[in-house]
């Protein structure tokens, strides 16, 4: 597939793993167009390698119609915590099919099957109808993001403590976005990923305790972990204008990690990337300003 009129369809361009894969697959053999929303992030990116822009709304038949006609793949990346993502992802899987797509790839999640969470089930639904299509498929079903760090880091830097909303002993085997963006630009341009569907998760199952004790390494000074109780999690969500029906499937999640964490295995994300998955002390050194 990796030949110069390979046009690939980015849905969910503009947001942080959309930008992650566009930039990944800058200099591979492939034509990147990017679905966004707002006009004025095109010329971004452009920037960081897509090779034209079409701007309309996702959940516009037309608008969406248009950006997948002519494309050799789409990368299905939907907007995180839609209540109707489910139903898109199966409007995306019949226009492929109508419009004779080489190949959908769907960045789902991992664990899809867990039903308390509303986005894991919905992604779920999205996979079952995909698989039962006919179309060719990849699903990719990644896990935490260490990247969620960026949000906590002033804070732990001006408290020494390391705050998520959830068991500080609960583990998840949180990745890299660099990894996973890398992991979605091999299987683009590679062969051998036709109806496959793999488990993209980090190499180390951490808690909160093992982040702040590999933090405050990196630190060289003490940071401790706390769980951030629910409801000082809604009173902030709200305060920065989040929407109650995102704050209500949040605090579900939450109540999920807390209980069971989110564990996976990195060994296909590895054979995908070539290489060793990148470990969060790595992530931590060579990602954050000390001194912030």
């Amino acid at each position: 597939m990796a030949d110069g009129d390979n046009l690939i369809l980015v849905t969910g361009a503009s947001g942080r793993t959309g930008r992650a894969v566009i930039a990944a697959l800058k200099g591979l053999d492939v034509n990147v167009r990017a679905f966004i929303r707002r006009e004025e992030v095109g010329k971004e990116l452009i920037e960081i390698g897509a090779s034209n822009i079409v701007v309309g709304d996702l959940f516009d038949d037309q608008a969406l119609e248009s950006a997948i006609l002519n494309c050799d793949q789409v990368i299905h990346i939907c907007p995180p915590m839609n209540s109707n993502e489910a139903t898109l992802a199966m409007k995306i899987t019949d226009l492929c099919l109508k419009h004779n797509i080489q190949r959908l790839v769907l960045y789902s999640v991992l664990h899809p099957l867990l039903s308390e969470v509303r986005h894991h089930s919905l992604k779920l639904r999205a996979e079952e109808y995909l698989v039962n299509s006919g179309q060719n498929y990849t699903i990719l079903q990644p896990g935490r993001y260490m990247q969620h760090h960026q949000l906590i880091w002033r804070e732990i830097i001006e408290t020494g403590k390391h705050c998520m909303p959830f068991s500080v002993n609960s583990k998840f085997n949180i990745v890299d976005l660099a990894d996973l963006a890398e992991a979605v630009s091999n299987v683009l341009v590679g062969e051998g990923h036709d109806f496959a569907t793999y488990q993209l998760a980090g190499p180390e199952a951490l808690s909160q305790v093992d982040m702040a004790r590999i933090i405050s390494e990196v630190l060289g000074r003490p940071v401790f972990a706390e769980a951030k109780p629910a409801d000082e999690y809604i009173r902030i969500a709200k305060k920065n204008g989040m929407p109650s029906e995102r704050i209500e499937q949040l605090c579900a999640m939450n109540e999920h990690y807390d209980k069971h964490g989110l564990r996976g295995n990195s060994n296909i994300l590895e054979w995908l990337i070539k290489r060793p998955a990148t470990n969060f002390h790595t992530y931590i050194s060579s990602n954050f300003n000390k001194n912030i």
